[in-house]
């Protein structure tokens, strides 16, 4: 992925698996299951027990996009990069983070939500700004309003994003989307429904292509 600002690209972009569990270490069957439901970007959050080892074994994965969630520091951004992040994940626009990954070419999606924060987080450098709690303002709604005046940002809404709004996320132009438990929730980790979440990946896969062929249309 190019670090050039505006250009997020092939890796944060489309369905951003978000991986975040809170009492083991992801299994690799996780990864498998994605990708045989079509989703190859996956952000593994750095709270999650192992993050670092699971980037590292993923990120030698030649179809797998892997990056860093819940970068908060600079040493957090340093740890993850050294472990193989194709891209970094913010919950806010963090100066220190996008300066390490700056000088390492990684691209980083800051976390923001009103419009002063996504124009902040642009004007610092991010290469896509998370819009992070977004069902918390109305989902696609509220977007749709944000985007009139800030086009030109790469938008990626997180937090709430259900299966029923993603065509309508990639309707309106925005770069991607990133899902969470609605995706890869502890239930399903921890029953090894890995199946389940493999047809899951695929009806969000369609839902976003069904709604870039409505942006084409």
């Amino acid at each position: 992925m190019s670090a050039e600002q505006g250009n997020p690209g092939a890796t944060v972009s489309g369905v951003v698996a978000i991986i975040r569990l809170r009492e083991s270490e992801p299994d690799d069957a996780i990864a498998t299951a994605l990708l045989g439901g079509g989703v190859n970007v996956m952000e593994v959050t750095l709270p999650t027990p192992g993050a670092l080892g699971v980037i590292r074994r993923w990120s030698a994965h030649p179809g797998i996009l892997v990056g860093a969630g819940t970068v908060r520091t600079a040493s957090d951004a340093d740890a993850a990069i050294a472990a193989g992040a194709r891209f970094l994940v913010t919950p806010t626009t963090m100066p220190d983070v996008l300066g390490v990954a700056r000088a390492a070419g990684v691209p980083v999606a800051c976390g923001a939500l009103t419009p002063t924060e996504i124009d902040l987080a642009w004007g610092h450098g991010a290469a896509a700004v998370k819009v992070f709690p977004v069902s918390a303002l109305g989902g696609a709604g509220y977007l749709r309003a944000v985007r009139e005046p800030l086009d030109d940002v790469p938008l990626l809404p997180t937090g709430g994003v259900g299966l029923e709004d993603v065509a309508s996320y990639a309707r309106m132009g925005c770069v991607g989307v990133g899902v969470g438990g609605a995706l890869v929730s502890a239930d399903l980790v921890a029953a090894r429904r890995w199946g389940a979440i493999t047809e899951r990946a695929g009806a969000f896969a369609a839902a976003w292509n069904e709604g870039l062929a409505g942006r084409d249309a």
